[in-house]
This record gives C-alpha cells, sequence and structure tokens, in this order.
C-alpha cells in the first residue's frame, strides 16, 4: 500500500493512492502552493487513465503537477465548448468580409463580451497582494510581452513594405505602443494590437481583487460598471478615444462582472434537456431578432438598448448551446480551450500573411472574403496553431497562461 502525505502547516493529510480520485488530486494540485511535501514520502499522481507511485524530488514537482493540472479529467466540459466557440468568433470575426455582411457583423458585436463573460466566469474570488500580482504576472504579463515581442518581425515586414522610408525611431514606438497595453499616441504604435484582451483582463483582474478587499467593494465595482456602460455608449456616437485596450475594457468590464457574478451566485444552473433547448433557441432568436430590427440605429440611447439586448442574449443563447453539447467530450475541443490566448496572440500573424499573398495573386489591394471563405479560413487558422498549443501544453505551459507557485523544500 502506498501513500503519500500533503502537510497543511500543523494539518498532515494521508490518502491511499488506491482510494485516490480525480476530484481529489484535482483539489490538492490547485491548492498546492499551500503545502509543503515530505520529501521521505512517495507520491501518486494522476494521469490520463493511471495512478503512478514514483519518488519525487521537490524540485521535480511543480513541472509534474502543471502538467496534471493540464490533463486533468475535471474540467467543465461545456465551458471548454464556448471557449472554444468564442475563440472561433475571434478569428473569423478579423478575416475581412464583404462589406455589410450581416452574420460577420452581428458576431463581431458580441464575440469579445462572450470572451470577457467566460473569463469572468472562471474567474476565482481573489484578494490583492503580491502572490496575486505574481500570479498574474506569471498567467498574464508574460504571455502578453511573448506574444508581443514575436509579432515584432512580421511587424517590421508589414511597415518596411508599406513605408519602406520610414524613420529608424518609427520601429521603436511599437515597444512604446506593447508598454501602454496597444494605446496610440506620438511616441507609440499598435504591435500586437489583439492582446489588448490580455491587457484589458489584467486590468480587470486587479480591479476586482483590489475591490474585494475593501468594506464597500461591490459598490465601487458596480460605479465602475456603471461608468463603463455610459462611456462606452458616448464613445460609439463621439469616438473621443480608439485604444484598443481603453475601448475594450469600457466595453467588455460589465461584461467580465456579470461572468463573475454568474459563478459566485450560480445562477447557471442545471436544467432540464428541454428547458436548456427552449433558452439556448430563445436567446439566439431574440438576440437575430433585435439585430435585424435595430442594427444601424441612431442615438446614444437608442444604440445602448440595441448593444446591450443583443449581447445579452447572444451569450445565454450561445452558452446554453454549449450546455446542450455538454455530454460531447472531444479531445481536441478541450486543446482549443486550453490555447485560446495562443490563437488569440498568434492568428492575426496568420490573416495578414494570408491577405498579403492572396493580393498579390490576384493583384487586388483590400481583400475581402464570402462567408464561406472567412469560415473556411478561420478553421484552417486554428488547425495550424492547433500543434503549437499541444506543444506548450506539453513543455511551455506558462505560454498558456497556466502557472503554479514553485514549492519551497
Amino acid at each position: 500500500m502506498y501513500y503519500y502525505t500533503l502537510h497543511l502547516k500543523t494539518t498532515a493529510i494521508k490518502i491511499s493512492a488506491n482510494i485516490v480520485n480525480k476530484i481529489d488530486i484535482y483539489k490538492f494540485q490547485t491548492k498546492f502552493s499551500d503545502y509543503s511535501l515530505r520529501k521521505t514520502k512517495r507520491l501518486a499522481f494522476l494521469t490520463k487513465k493511471t495512478i503512478k507511485i514514483v519518488p519525487l524530488q521537490i524540485h521535480e514537482f511543480d513541472r509534474i503537477i502543471m502538467n496534471d493540472i493540464i490533463n486533468i479529467k475535471n474540467r467543465i466540459n461545456w465551458i471548454d465548448w464556448a471557449k472554444a466557440i468564442a475563440i472561433f468568433f475571434v478569428v473569423y470575426g478579423h478575416i475581412p468580409e464583404e462589406e455589410g455582411s450581416y452574420f460577420h457583423n452581428y458576431i463581431i458585436l458580441f464575440h469579445m463580451p462572450l470572451f470577457f463573460f467566460i473569463s469572468g466566469y472562471l474567474t476565482k474570488v481573489e484578494y490583492f497582494s503580491t502572490s496575486t500580482l505574481k500570479k498574474y504576472w506569471h498567467t498574464l504579463v508574460i504571455p502578453y510581452l511573448f506574444y508581443n515581442i514575436i509579432f515584432y518581425p512580421y511587424w517590421v515586414v508589414k511597415h518596411l513594405i508599406k513605408f519602406p522610408n520610414a524613420e529608424w525611431f518609427d520601429y521603436v514606438k511599437p515597444f512604446g505602443g506593447m508598454i501602454l497595453f496597444q494605446i496610440e499616441t506620438p511616441i507609440s504604435l499598435y504591435l500586437n494590437g489583439v492582446t489588448w484582451f490580455i491587457a484589458a483582463l489584467l486590468i480587470m483582474k486587479i480591479i476586482l481583487s483590489v475591490c474585494n478587499k475593501c468594506k464597500y467593494g461591490f459598490l465601487y465595482i458596480s460605479i465602475i460598471v456603471l461608468l463603463c456602460v455610459i462611456s462606452y455608449i458616448v464613445n460609439e456616437q463621439y469616438r473621443f478615444t480608439t485604444g484598443l485596450t481603453t475601448v475594450g475594457f469600457m466595453k467588455c468590464f460589465p461584461f467580465f462582472i456579470i461572468g463573475f457574478l454568474c459563478k459566485q451566485k450560480k445562477w447557471i444552473t442545471p436544467k432540464t434537456h428541454q428547458r436548456d433547448i427552449i433558452i439556448c433557441f430563445g436567446g439566439i432568436i431574440t438576440s437575430l431578432t433585435i439585430y435585424s430590427i435595430e442594427r444601424g440605429t441612431d442615438g446614444m440611447l437608442s444604440y445602448g438598448i440595441y448593444f446591450w439586448t443583443t449581447c445579452i442574449t447572444a451569450i445565454i443563447g450561445v452558452l446554453f448551446l454549449c450546455k446542450l453539447l455538454d455530454n460531447i467530450e472531444l479531445d481536441v475541443i478541450k486543446n482549443i480551450s486550453l490555447g485560446t490566448i495562443v490563437i488569440m496572440g498568434l492568428h492575426w500573424i496568420l490573416i495578414g500573411s494570408t491577405n498579403v499573398i492572396i493580393s498579390k495573386i490576384t493583384h487586388v489591394d483590400n481583400i475581402i472574403y464570402p462567408l464561406w471563405g472567412t469560415i473556411l479560413l478561420a478553421s484552417i487558422f486554428i488547425a495550424i496553431l492547433y500543434p503549437i498549443i499541444v506543444l506548450f501544453k506539453k513543455r511551455y505551459p506558462f505560454l498558456l497562461g497556466k502557472w503554479t507557485a514553485t514549492t519551497k523544500s
């Protein structure tokens, strides 16, 4: 009989390897930063199919524990579907389609609010501290820097083609844009613009963790949400700012908080299959109806009502569609869900390169695609990036935004 022992300060927990299950392992792994491992014991850890008993040194533990967290079966399958669908919408929305495309314009209206809703739903209650900042550094800042730096050679080539006589300082400005979270100023330019998502998510998590420590934190959050709702609608009318992260934050922070509250208050509870179907199709049909009637509406109040009702009903429809898919477990969906930050960070290189190649072949300057073409290309781009996700999952999990604290001996 083998055992492993974890020590939580004064309390030791000993569990038999015979009876340990996936949920137990998952709970201990995700909380391992609070524990110390006794060197003289053996550790039972979970692989995809079996329990293995191996002798470990302390410094070896983090690498193995992270791989097991990533491979763990105890995932929320419908959330994996939601993240996979959301990232497909993001890639699809960035591919230029025929002007006035009904479906394309509908998707880009709510695809980022959907993504931030899911991010909020997956956000745990955290309190601002040096440990949370360290976590955000590893899970958000490092991937943000990586996907901008790796984008820079592509940016240089593109800029050389477009501005062959550009001054040397122009090639420094993208780093200013990276530091300023994708905001253009006289000393900065967008680098990998789509990484505004990571920058905005970092700001949202910091604000939420700070407010969680405050006595009137919920009031402060409510005020910030209200200000975001008003400022985004006003900005859509008057365009007082075009900064990607600024606009994205105003647009999506309310959805992030709604997602967070949905998880904490358990507002998305299990329904019957029939009710899920009704809610799914009811949400999608209602969203499409509002979008069809109100699209192109003028006036701040009218636009605000149109935007919020369309987004909320679309998000409800998509989420309950994913709940209907909950019984279908596919490794490809889990990996795409796990690698959304990879797709987010690298897909623009594929889109831009493809546009340039097709433009050279067809001698057409402004490339646009039909609906079937954008769907096909979005699928191809995700398929191209899929092996990179698998590689990062096995060898460089920090580039997926996954991190565990190093255990001290």
